[in-house]
Formats: structure tokens, sequence, C-alpha cells
């Protein structure tokens, strides 16, 4: 018998089998990287967009604190100033004479200045106006130097932004001498007071922080304080 001869299909099977496993050629692999790295891409674009939109939400409520703290000080220790019996306006407000052209205001508060006076009038008006050394303190002790409501050593708070962006409260003498300072707030931009209404002061604060991102984050408060009559 003659030798059996491959015919034409064997042989086209036969390639077809040797193709297969030639494995990818360099364009397929080059395909696949390309659509690996643009997945990688977009997933990696996601997550920074996520994370600075963290980082910006987070200074906001940074900012809010620090606003919602300024405005509660303020407005607690504004909200004790008023008119003398006489009529008298115990506050005053300097117009753009702060930092950036922001506003000062300068007042008075019913103080406890010695032991023994009666804290008002027979007529219910504050017996004597004048500051405290500190915010908070409501104590003859930090009202007055000598305790002797003939001559009250603190006279004014007063509440202005610095260029540092800090607001810083001022105790101060008679004579405006700063007696003690406290700083209020810090990363402020702006404060402005404004006269609303009857027996009413508004003030506004703008703030502004820096996230980890290096995004600029900003916010505003408005705050209306009715003082006394």
């Amino acid at each position: 018998m003659g030798t059996m001869r491959s015919t034409p299909l064997s042989r086209c099977l036969h390639r077809s089998t040797a193709d297969d496993r030639r494995g990818f050629t360099l364009i397929e692999t080059m395909v696949a990287v390309g659509i690996l790295v643009f997945l990688t891409m977009v997933i990696f674009g996601l997550l920074s967009a996520s994370q600075s939109a963290y980082n910006d939400a987070d200074t906001g409520i940074q900012l809010r604190d620090i606003l919602r703290e300024a405005d509660q000080k303020i407005s607690w220790e504004l909200s004790h100033t008023g008119h003398d019996g006489g009529g008298v306006s115990q506050f005053t407000i300097f117009f753009g004479t702060g930092a950036n052209g922001s506003d000062k205001i300068r007042f008075s508060v019913p103080v406890a200045c010695d032991t023994t006076s009666s804290f008002l009038t027979t007529a219910g008006s504050p017996s004597h106006w004048g500051a405290y050394l500190t915010w908070g303190c409501d104590k003859v002790s930090c009202a007055d130097a000598d305790g002797n409501c003939a001559t009250v050593e603190y006279k004014y708070i007063q509440y202005a932004l610095n260029a540092d962006g800090t607001i810083v409260r001022s105790a101060l003498g008679p004579l405006m001498t700063v007696v003690a300072q406290q700083t209020i707030a810090s990363n402020i931009t702006d404060l402005h007071f404004a006269t609303s209404g009857v027996n009413s002061l508004t003030f506004t604060l703008n703030a502004r922080l820096k996230s980890p991102t290096g995004r600029t984050v900003t916010a505003t408060t408005n705050q209306t304080v009715h003082y006394m009559n």
C-alpha cells in the first residue's frame, strides 16, 4: 500500500489549531492596556472628585462653626447695651475704620462695679455702665479695678477686625486705652454693623478658609440683636 498523504482539509485544521495557540497580538495587547489605563484614570478621577467634595464640605462645616461661635459671643454682649435713663446711646459704630474697610463697634453694658450698690436705679435703669475684662464675666472683680462705682475703670467693649483675620474683643478704659484683649474668631474677612429698626443692631460676618485640596471656601452670616431701651 502507498503512503497516505494529508488532505487539504487536514492541513487547514492543523493551521487553525496552531493559530489559536499563538496568543494575543501586539495590537490586541496595546488596546487592552489602553482600556485598562483609561478605566483606572476614570476611577481615580471619581475618587479624587469625591475626596475634594468631602474636604470642601468639611471646611464649610469648620467655617460655620467659627461664625456661629462669633455670632453667639458678639450678639450676647451687644444685647446688653442700649440707652441710659437720659436717652443717651451706649454704643458707637465706626464705619470703615477696621481692617479691609470693616467696621468697629464700641459700647458699654450695665456693670456691677461694687458689692453694695444696686444694679438698677429706682426707675429700673442700669445704675452704672461699663465693661467686663473678659467675655462672659459678670463679677465685680472683673468689672472695676478698685470696686468703687465712683470711677468705673473698664468703660467700653470694642469689637474690631484685625489685618490677620481675627476679631478681637478689647476692654477699654475711659481714655480708650486697651486694658485687656481676647480673640473671638479667626479666618474672618469682613465685619460690618448697622442699626436696623427700633432698638436693633445688625452685624454681618464674612469668613474664608482653604480646604486641604487648596480650594477657597467662603461663608457669610447675618445676625440681628435687640438691645436694651
